[in-house]
């Protein structure tokens, strides 16, 4: 009877310990920095991985601050709406995704007139890598492989 309690309790302090693990990211940690902060640590993480110049890391630097400020706007109000315990209707959710990508296509464009030919082609790659890492995918030299998260 013991042993059988000791079995339960070790178990259920591993699985605590291996939950509590899973949910930590990165983002998590930016809730407090302004948007000067994030902007500028994407853009160095950029100018490392794209080479960029000063002019371009200026250029992008405005972008990402937009962006940051855009985003977090909109989990302003996201929140008050949850707070709130409104739905949002079929034309609002449309309405939502309909922003959403145009302004996809807008950072597009601006990134095209902003890299060069090698450096847009290489952020496309990071950004495809990026998409499909967290869907669960390990993009290797052997191919896309969907690997199992253990939860």
């Amino acid at each position: 009877m013991k042993n059988s309690i000791a079995i339960l309790v070790v178990v259920f302090l591993v699985t605590t310990m291996t939950n509590a693990q899973i949910g930590t990211k990165n983002f998590k940690n930016q809730l407090n920095f302004t948007p000067d902060q994030i902007a500028t640590l994407q853009t160095k993480r950029m100018a490392l991985n794209l080479d960029l110049d000063k002019n371009q890391q200026e250029a992008i630097f405005n972008l990402k601050k937009q962006q940051v400020i855009t985003r977090q706007v909109m989990r302003k109000a996201m929140l008050e709406r949850k707070l709130n315990g409104t739905f949002p209707t079929s034309e609002d959710l449309f309405q939502r995704k309909s922003n959403r990508l145009d302004r996809m296509l807008q950072h597009k464009i601006a990134m095209k007139k902003i890299l060069t030919e090698e450096q847009f082609t290489k952020w496309k790659n990071m950004k495809k890598k990026k998409s499909l890492a967290s869907r669960g995918y390990n993009c290797r030299q052997t191919g896309l492989q969907k690997f199992k998260r253990h939860s």
